[in-house]
């Protein structure tokens, strides 16, 4: 009764270290990575109200660790994890969830859906008519402005910015779908972080390795690298755009990664591509396990198109085109609090914007 938690784990020396939390008569207490050779104790303090949604989500793992964990990137981001952890927020009048802390930023994606568009779409002379897989602003080669993805636009200039002349697509060859109508207030906007994020493309090589597609979303290879114009029937890498690998805006999606590691599955945490008896293993205990399969901001490296982009859903991980399901996401500014609230789904964290 006097332990909350023991976790033993082991380096890549094969040394053994120990973390405990105390409760009971060690409330307050806790070991970090103890070894046989320095196991210091340290006071631990609940988090309180008030606080920076970075420090408070940092203590709460520090003080009772419950569905959090310091996944194994060189960057140790802290995320939330398990088939239904209390990481719920109340943000623009609605349910969302924490993803978790990534350097000095907490990260949230929307509970629900806003319904299926395509990620891009084009004309047909342009890569089939699938669509380009850069995501944020650019140029052409001759230099002249490209605006971007069409989910990246309407996220962006009409979800976030009130644009209602914007277009919406839903489906290849320039198909034109009705616009979501959900907006983001005034108070929720004032929360979100004009923050840099990573576009890097993946290649299919590394669905089986959690760690290098991490580095790959963060990398600098962009998702042109077409050797041919033709393939089969159909015409591939014709279009003009500039790729690029770093995007700064407010609206983006998931990363494929985010997806693995908010699986209480350990294997996921080095192959998020695996499966037991045909069924992908990291849908299991994850609470952002979906039943359809939802856009990724990624797009994917190929030798043969210029059009895909990575999606996650129930049935594991893949890329395509055309029209799937929308998740925004989102980084709150690092001045942003928590002022009530336990994050579950009835009692949701309370946001405001600090000092």
């Amino acid at each position: 009764e006097d332990y909350a938690s023991c976790i033993i784990s082991f380096d890549s020396e094969g040394n053994a270290k120990v973390s405990i939390t105390g409760k009971g008569k060690f409330d307050g207490l806790k070991i970090t990575n103890g070894t046989k050779e320095n196991a210091e104790v340290k006071e631990i303090t609940k988090p309180t109200y008030g606080m920076k949604a970075t420090e408070y989500i940092t203590n709460l793992l520090e003080y009772n660790g419950e569905g959090l964990k310091i996944d194994n990137t060189s960057d140790q981001n802290i995320r939330y994890y398990g088939s239904d952890p209390n990481n719920y927020v109340s943000f623009n009048n609605e349910l969302w969830r924490i993803i978790g802390v990534f350097g000095d930023n907490v990260k949230l994606v929307r509970k629900d859906s806003l319904g299926n568009l395509s990620w891009d779409s084009s004309d047909s002379a342009i890569n089939n008519g699938n669509g380009i897989n850069q995501w944020g602003e650019s140029t052409y080669e001759d230099g002249s402005y490209y605006e971007g993805a069409d989910l990246q636009v309407y996220l962006n200039k009409m979800y976030y910015g009130g644009d209602t002349t914007v277009t919406c697509y839903g489906g290849d060859n320039n198909k034109t779908s009705t616009c979501p109508t959900n907006t983001l207030d005034e108070t929720s906007k004032k929360l979100i972080d004009n923050h840099t994020w990573n576009v890097g493309a993946v290649d299919d090589s590394k669905k089986t390795d959690t760690l290098a597609f991490y580095n790959a979303e963060r990398g600098t290879v962009n998702s042109k690298i077409c050797i041919g114009t033709t393939l089969f029937n159909g015409v591939y890498c014709t279009d003009k755009v500039v790729r690029t690998t770093e995007w700064t805006g407010y609206i983006g999606l998931l990363y494929v990664t985010d997806y693995a590691y908010a699986s209480s599955e350990s294997i996921c945490e080095t192959n998020m591509y695996a499966k037991v008896s045909g069924v992908y293993v990291c849908e299991k205990n994850n609470w952002m396990q979906k039943n359809t399969y939802i856009w990724c901001l990624s797009p994917r490296a190929a030798t043969s198109s210029a059009d895909g982009v990575w999606l996650i859903g129930g049935n594991g991980i893949g890329s395509a085109t055309v029209v799937y399901t929308v998740f925004p996401s989102i980084y709150l500014k690092t001045n942003v609090i928590i002022e009530s609230g336990n994050g579950s789904s009835s009692n949701p964290y309370i946001l405001k914007l600090g000092n």
